[in-house]
């Protein structure tokens, strides 16, 4: 102890020396250094070699603790010197104002995770284009017909009733960034007039002047078609033969060959007439008002309570969607006008990026924008109108540099590795634009494809799970099923049977009725196995099995108003209107997207597989 505190007190006596000193220190040390070499060489020679060792060690430690007080790196008292003095902010109170601190929601996220802006592109012109008139004489002398509708929400009181000498005026929508797409009323033509040139998606006189709110009443049937004479009969574009089934003559027929009734029409008839009801005066569905964002309890543990609260864009799509399997569009079908005011809806709502996710929390804002691309996209796909073309253009433009370059998928913002429940809504909105004729690169395909791989599983391949890192489950597995068959449309081939079989046999597990009601696994499950049942008898048996289960439990749920409760799985996310919708498209699958009839016998024959198309 002795030594010790000597060896303290000589060594804080020397920290303070000047570089001179220090020098004569060095100096001295190394003459020792030297002495201690040329002894052991001499003298020390025949000393063992453990005795040498031990005195060398001894010798480098005193060398190393000299170095140790001699070096210093910083000198100088705190603030002093030529440079400017750097301040370190350790409250949030003291940082810079644009400068705010992470949302503890944020901090609970892995930095993968985490939101980051997405890659600026060109803003695409969102002005729509106002179609040229076939005939200017013909449009001033035959004015458009006096169509009102009703903008009070479901949850206002009903309008006082409009008499047939005084016509309502329908409310102007808010400032669009097109051209309305509804046809503005003209007050001065007469009533015998406008009732004699109604279009074929406007109801009888009769009916209008007996139920003036028709579709602002939850339990109202669609109204009846009326034939324009055809000297001006406005032209009706050939939809692609993937919808052409929706407005086919002979569509009680395809229900009844596919699996459906007339009762599941009925069903989708009152569906479409509440949700035509419920339809916002400014065109859209508004999420929250029909019980969207009451989930209080965490989802894939994470808490994100109120999620869905603001998915207004995501509503409308699919409120659109309903309205479109049925053969409605902006152009025809007694819900027209409903369709148009969605239309417009989106297209205000569109951003500069030409993203429709609106104003929707960060967890829901790429499902509203899927979902509304979709629906977008397949009005433009079915009507070719132009005025469409820029708004399903710039959502894909997002939704291409939304994907992740990766792994090939899509999450909840741009930048974040993907999972297989976005995959669905991104790739059928892809497709229909690719139907529409807007162009998608061969590499986001690609990618997809990729990102599907990674989440692949199963003896056979059949198997999907959310994400490359978690077990398969049967709603991934249903949605898996059929983004395989929409990727595999594009090369003119099928799901190979063994992937089929392992992917039917365990969507089979859980039919519907067995316990709660999932729409969206529903929605996936039936879209797969209702395209599959002329693949082979067992496939079309598989089928028969699910949609009887479905067809019953649907009916037995809807309410007598035409809505579905939100008591399901994800329903207090989305709301009624996101129940009713999905229930409305399972029951509209025998003839919204109708497999294509084998061009050939050899195409027709069972496990043919058509070349890649270059």
């Amino acid at each position: 102890m002795a030594l010790q505190s000597a060896a303290a007190r000589w060594l804080v006596a020397w920290l303070p020396l000047g570089w001179n000193r220090w020098l004569l220190v060095w100096l001295a040390l190394a003459s020792i250094t030297v002495a201690l070499l040329v002894l052991l060489r001499t003298r020390w020679r025949s000393v063992s070699s453990w005795k040498k060792c031990a005195l060398l060690s001894l010798w480098l430690h005193v060398l190393l603790a000299a170095l140790a007080t001699s070096v210093h790196l910083f000198s100088g008292a705190p603030g002093s010197g030529p440079d400017k003095t750097i301040r370190v902010a350790m409250l949030p109170a003291e940082l810079p104002a644009e400068v705010q601190p992470q949302s503890t929601d944020e901090q609970k996220l892995p930095e993968w995770e985490r939101p980051v802006d997405p890659p600026r592109m060109e803003p695409p012109e969102l002005l729509l284009p106002e179609p040229p008139l076939e005939s200017p004489v013909e449009a001033k002398e035959e004015p458009a017909p006096d169509v009102a509708y009703d903008e009070t929400s479901p949850a206002d009181p009903a309008p006082e009733p409009k008499t047939q000498e005084t016509p309502a005026e329908p409310k102007p929508l808010p400032e669009p960034s097109a051209p309305p797409l509804i046809p503005e009323p003209a007050d001065e033509a007469p009533r015998e007039q406008v009732v004699a040139e109604q279009p074929a998606d406007a109801a009888p006189p009769e009916e209008q002047s007996q139920t003036p709110n028709q579709d602002r009443v939850a339990d109202a049937a669609p109204v009846t078609e009326q034939a324009l004479p055809p000297q001006s009969q406005p032209p009706r574009p050939v939809p692609p033969p993937k919808y052409a089934a929706r407005f086919s003559e002979r569509r009680a027929e395809i229900v009844a060959r596919r699996g459906g009734n007339a009762q599941t029409e009925q069903s989708v008839r009152s569906a479409l007439a509440w949700l035509a009801a419920a339809q916002s005066p400014d065109g859209g569905w508004r999420a929250a008002q029909f019980g969207a964002g009451q989930e209080r309890a965490a989802v894939l543990g994470q808490d994100r309570a109120g999620v869905g609260a603001k998915a207004d864009t995501a509503m409308t799509g699919l409120a659109l969607l309903a309205f479109l399997g049925s053969g409605n569009t902006h152009l025809q079908g007694p819900y027209a006008e409903h369709v148009a005011r969605g239309l417009e809806f989106l297209a205000v709502r569109q951003a500069a990026d030409g993203s429709l996710a609106g104003d929707a929390d960060r967890f829901s804002r790429m499902y509203c924008h899927s979902m509304a691309a979709l629906a977008v996209c397949e009005s433009y796909a079915v009507t070719a109108d132009p005025r469409l073309r820029q708004i399903a253009a710039g959502a894909l433009t997002y939704s291409i540099a939304a994907q992740h370059p990766s792994d090939g998928g899509w999450r909840y913002w741009p930048g974040l590795p993907g999972d297989t429940s976005q995959l669905g809504w991104q790739l059928m909105a892809l497709g229909s634009g690719e139907l529409a004729g807007l162009d998608v690169p061969p590499v986001t395909w690609t990618r997809a494809e990729r990102f599907l791989r990674s989440v692949t599983r199963g003896s056979a391949g059949g198997l999907a799970c959310y994400r490359p890192d978690s077990r398969p489950t049967t709603s991934m597995t249903a949605e898996g099923l059929f983004c395989r068959q929409l990727l595999a449309d594009r090369l003119g081939a099928t799901v190979d049977d063994p992937a089929y079989g392992e992917a039917a046999s365990t969507v089979l597990r859980e039919l519907p009725g067995g316990g709660q009601v999932n729409l969206y696994y529903w929605y996936y499950a039936t879209l797969a196995l209702c395209r599959e049942q002329d693949r082979s008898p067992a496939a079309r048996a598989a089928w028969q099995r699910w949609n009887d289960a479905l067809v019953r439990t649907l009916l037995d749920k809807q309410r007598p108003d035409g809505s579905w409760p939100v008591d399901t799985v994800w329903g207090r996310c989305g709301g009624q209107v996101y129940t009713t919708s999905l229930a409305a498209l399972c029951l509209e699958v025998y003839y919204r997207y109708a497999p294509e009839e084998p061009e050939t016998e050899i195409a027709g024959r069972r496990r043919w597989y058509a070349a890649p198309r270059r």
